[in-house]
Order: structure tokens, then sequence, then C-alpha cells
């Protein structure tokens, strides 16, 4: 391990754009605490935390080509953190709204082994992702992953937002007769996904 971390940032990411695998120590060194604590502000459990360290590091490590060293690494990376512990809460509080609602909701058109169901409901929901329009698709991951606004995502895309706010309403209603048409209710749906 160096201990010697004496790069500067603009540095480390051009090192590691060459592959060093040094430099990548060195990051984790400099970064990996910050980013547990940071984690386990939000998610209170240490091995989801160091589940974060370890999607922002592979993150980083798969993009490292693409970095560019005029940006803040301080701010890509904890946006990296960041995106990562909302999908995290956005998926364990999914898990969480079924769970109590199979149990407050036991014959309301919804499979009943809860475990196996929620696995199931996310299977379905991604499976009616795949089943929209390239175009459509595209917006729904911005939304939805990568949590930007239909303004942002306007302006990303180069559409209307207007163009943004049909697609989305176009997607969702797609995906919602998936769902139904797989055997889940509506108010899962709406209750999980919105």
């Amino acid at each position: 391990m160096n201990t010697n971390l004496s790069h500067t940032n603009q540095e480390l990411v051009l090192k590691l754009k060459e592959g060093s695998s040094e430099a990548f120590q060195e990051l984790y060194d400099r970064y990996g605490k910050r980013i547990h604590q940071f984690s386990i502000g939000y998610l209170k459990r240490t091995q989801e935390a160091e589940e974060i360290v370890q999607e922002v590091f592979l993150k980083i490590w798969n993009v490292r080509e693409e970095l560019t060293s005029d940006k803040s690494l301080d701010s890509y990376i904890f946006t990296i953190a960041k995106n990562a512990i909302l999908n995290t809460i956005r998926k364990s509080k999914n898990e969480q709204l079924y769970l109590n609602y199979s149990k407050l909701h036991p014959g309301k058109n919804i499979l009943l082994d809860e475990e196996l169901d929620f696995n199931e409901l996310e299977r379905a929901y991604k499976q009616s992702i795949e089943q929209l329009s390239p175009k459509r698709k595209t917006i729904f991951l911005l939304s939805r992953e990568k949590n930007l606004s239909n303004a942002e995502i306007a302006a990303q895309l180069g559409i209307s937002v207007k163009t943004v706010e049909n697609q989305m309403t176009s997607a969702l209603a797609q995906i919602k007769k998936e769902l139904l048409s797989a055997g889940f209710s509506g108010l899962v749906f709406f209750e999980l996904f919105l």
C-alpha cells in the first residue's frame, strides 16, 4: 500500500486513464473512508456502506478512460456515491413498501411469498422497461435511475420539456399496463415506482 499520498487529483486522473493500479490504490486510500462515512450517514448500516464504497470504485475503474482532469474529482466521486446511496434507499424502500402492502392486502391480486414476490415484481418491472421504445426508455431511465429533472433530461437530449413529460407519462402508463397483465395491482405500481 502506498502511504505517500502526494499526487494531485489531476495527476491521479491522468495516471488512472493510463490504467495505473497504484493511482487507483492512492485514490482509494484518499477517498474510501470518506465515502464509507458519507454512506453510513444515510444508510446507517455498515454492510450497505461498504457495498457503496465498492460500487463507487468499481465504477471509477470502469470509466477511468473517460475521466477528465479539468473537473472536480471530489464532486465526481461524491456524485457517484450519492446516486448509489439513492438507488440503495429506493430499492430498500420499494421492497419494504411492497412487503407492507402484501401484508395489509393479502388478497389484492398480488402474489404472497414476500421475498420471491418482490423479486418477481422487480423482474417484471425491469422487463417492462425493456419493452419501451428506445427514446422512451432513455428518458425513463434518466429520470428514475439518474434522478435527472425533466428540464435536465430535455437539455441533455436536445428536446423540449413537454416532450420529456409526454414520454414519461406514456412510459408510466405502458409499464403499469405490463405489470397489471403480469398480475400485479395498479396500487402496488404507484406505491413502488412513482
